[in-house]
């Protein structure tokens, strides 16, 4: 069992100085709108790779002045966790003046994000803003897929990466009329490359999170997820060199219509997944929203139990609002099934009532204004 022992936060968002040590898990966060909840799920959510629950840009995490303006003290998470056989802490953040990638540390000495995840730490979360998944752009499930894909594969990140950068340098060169074929071709090698290893990845996540299902009670529909990609379908039947032998011709072939579009029409970039429940064959995007959350509900908890597998990293599970749009019986057995995890569980919501099924089992606490104010096991 993995447990958060410690959260300090400096300098963060509403956090001017905080210092937490959790009593136990899970950890029910409650407060007015504004207090803080969200930020604190954000911060842990930053300790592994990527750009956390939010999304946010480096310049929008430092604390902002009465006047609006960051603090000039630069900001910093630092968490310790202890599992059956040592403890570790994790840092990150940036100091006053520095520009670039945020600094990661595991127990003082720094390294790379994905270092770290790879053999200490992992998370996934749900925030109000996923509710909207099927019904806003692909890209937007891409990433979401994406970072599932990054919290078990963290090499996944350095590939995704690559991948986006290249097609954006062939979007740029194209749009500015260059016509040079050796370099072109090289940039699409890498497009080939990087982005079949990305969807081959995606693929892999897919596969698995629909074998691992997430509910035994059966409380949640059982969600089936399919790739719309045309390099997973190629990869259902052709080795890897292969496609990447297909996607560099179809680059090479796609160059003037890609030219007059602004974009490639084939590539990594455009994968999109559907979502549906297995029992009745519909899909999220036309499932009500209490459906649709339901159906993103079984997704994250079949990864989390999928992480935990084995010798995997499992994740802390960070849960923000995770009970609006459920039904009574769907808010008790999500309530229920989070016991089950031997790791942290963090949850938010504005009140205390709708948690009453983890009396006796949870720790609670109030935030107001960046503070605890009241703090309890019940």
């Amino acid at each position: 069992m993995t447990s958060l022992d410690r959260l300090v936060l400096a300098g963060f968002r509403n956090y001017r100085r905080f210092v937490w040590e959790p009593e136990c898990s899970p950890v029910v966060i409650t407060g007015e709108n504004g207090s803080g909840k969200t930020n604190l799920l954000e911060a842990l959510s930053l300790l592994v790779p990527g750009r956390g629950l939010r999304g946010a840009r480096n310049a929008d995490l430092p604390l902002r002045e009465a006047s609006g303006e960051p603090a000039l003290t630069g900001w910093g998470v630092t968490a310790r966790f202890s599992d059956n056989t040592s403890d570790f802490e994790v840092s990150t953040g940036m100091e006053a003046g520095q520009s670039g990638a945020r600094k990661f540390l595991l127990d003082g000495s720094q390294m790379r994000a994905r270092d770290i995840a790879a053999a200490n730490l992992s998370a996934v979360w749900l925030t109000p803003q996923m509710d909207r998944l099927f019904g806003e752009s692909a890209s937007g499930r891409r990433r979401f897929l994406d970072r599932l894909v990054v919290a078990m594969v963290p090499q996944h990140a350095p590939e995704l990466a690559a991948c986006e950068r290249a097609t954006a340098q062939r979007n740029r060169f194209l749009s500015e009329g260059r016509t040079d074929d050796v370099w072109l071709s090289g940039i699409e090698d890498a497009m080939a490359r990087h982005g079949v290893a990305v969807v081959a990845a995606r693929r892999e996540m897919v596969s698995r999170l629909n074998v691992m299902g997430a509910d035994p009670q059966g409380a949640f529909p059982s969600a089936h997820l399919s790739l719309l990609c045309p390099i997973a379908d190629r990869l259902d039947n052709e080795p890897a060199l292969a496609v990447e032998d297909w996607l560099r011709s179809v680059l090479w072939e796609g160059r003037t219509a890609d030219r007059q579009r602004g974009h490639a029409i084939v590539g990594a970039h455009r994968t999109d997944f559907t979502l549906r429940d297995l029992e009745t064959g519909r899909q999220a995007a036309e499932a009500s929203t209490g459906q649709q959350k339901a159906l993103l509900i079984d997704i994250i908890l079949a990864h989390a139990r999928l992480m935990g597998e084995g010798a995997g990293t499992a994740p802390m599970l960070l849960l923000d609002e995770p009970l609006v749009h459920l039904d009574q019986r769907r808010r008790k057995a999500l309530l229920e099934t989070l016991l089950d995890f031997q790791t942290p569980v963090l949850l938010t919501g504005t009140d205390r009532s709708p948690f009453a099924p983890l009396t006796d089992k949870a720790s609670f606490v109030t935030l107001q204004d960046g503070q605890i104010v009241a703090a309890r096991t019940d």
